[in-house]
């Protein structure tokens, strides 16, 4: 007999990441907190698509130059783009990504 490992909270919301981005939405530059902040629970790292959707939230703030937050409990830690992606071992994919978006 098999056992199912329990469902956890998704990284993307046991780790709220957070990014205040300088936007143009409506033809007024206005500042717009982007946050992942999910309540998905899953088996894995990441409910299905979440790792794509902080992937981007990362490179959107490394291309704008703006830092990212990660909030656990009652601590904030604040990182660049690159290096809060190096800790979740994605920093070659993002480094590149970010390239791309900025030229």
């Amino acid at each position: 007999m098999t056992t199912q490992n329990p469902n956890t909270a998704c990284v993307c919301g046991s780790y709220s990441f957070e990014v205040l981005m300088h936007e143009d939405p409506s033809g007024d530059k206005v500042w717009q907190l982007k946050a992942t902040g999910c309540v998905a629970t899953t088996q894995s790292k990441f409910a299905p698509g979440h790792d794509a959707k902080l992937k981007s939230l990362i490179v959107q703030a490394g291309v704008g130059g703006h830092p990212v937050r990660r909030i656990v409990r009652d601590t904030v830690v604040t990182k660049d783009a690159v290096r809060v992606a190096a800790d979740l071992g994605w920093e070659d994919v993002v480094r590149d990504a970010i390239a791309r978006g900025s030229s």
